[in-house]
């Protein structure tokens, strides 16, 4: 659970970024995101993402009660064949991953979270889905934004993940993205 003096841990810049999560090592606690992603009818596969800097920000922010909760989060897909970096933000999400906006959905789909429960939250159960536009897609990651439109590059994104192996996409082909927020502690 964020507790107050992991919260301010991390204010102090007492955390490390590793390829799991934010790990506070004062706390013993890990601070993660798990993805879940494929192809309909395919089995799905698991990866850790990466917090941003700015999705840590936002969570001290709202933790510490200095910014307000994003009411509804939205999952984006990107096709770029890049890594992850710690230094992406909404403003630079869709130039840097390449956004993958080809598909059926009008907007990017809400992340539909079911309740917090031993120190996590996750859409695992209502997963969003993305139905391909076009034939020849490829989609790499994904991302989880705090704004509805394709290419938008306000609010804040939370973080993101580079999938461990890349989705092809054919018109009428679906995938579909879960993301849960985890805090762990760790021995």
């Amino acid at each position: 659970m964020f507790t107050d003096s992991m919260r301010k841990a991390i204010l102090d810049g007492r955390y490390e970024e590793t390829e799991e999560g934010i790990f506070v090592p004062s706390e013993r606690g890990m601070i993660q995101g798990i993805v879940a992603y494929g192809k309909r009818g395919e089995a799905l596969e698991w990866t850790h993402n990466l917090i941003t800097t700015s999705g840590l920000n936002y969570l001290v922010g709202v933790a510490t009660g200095a910014v307000s909760p994003i009411a509804t989060w939205y999952v984006a897909p990107f096709s770029g064949d890049v890594t992850v970096q710690a230094t992406w933000t909404a403003a630079n999400f869709t130039a840097s991953a390449t956004e993958f906006t080809q598909y059926d959905e009008a907007t990017r789909p809400a992340w539909v979270p079911g309740a917090v429960a031993a120190g996590a939250r996750d859409s695992f159960a209502t997963k969003a889905s993305f139905t391909s536009s076009v034939d020849g897609a490829i989609v790499r990651g994904a991302a989880l934004i705090g704004a509805s439109g394709k290419s938008a590059t306000s609010s804040t994104l939370l973080g993101a993940t580079r999938f461990l192996s890349d989705k092809p996409l054919d018109t009428g082909e679906i995938l579909d993205v879960g993301y849960g927020l985890q805090i762990t502690a760790v021995a």
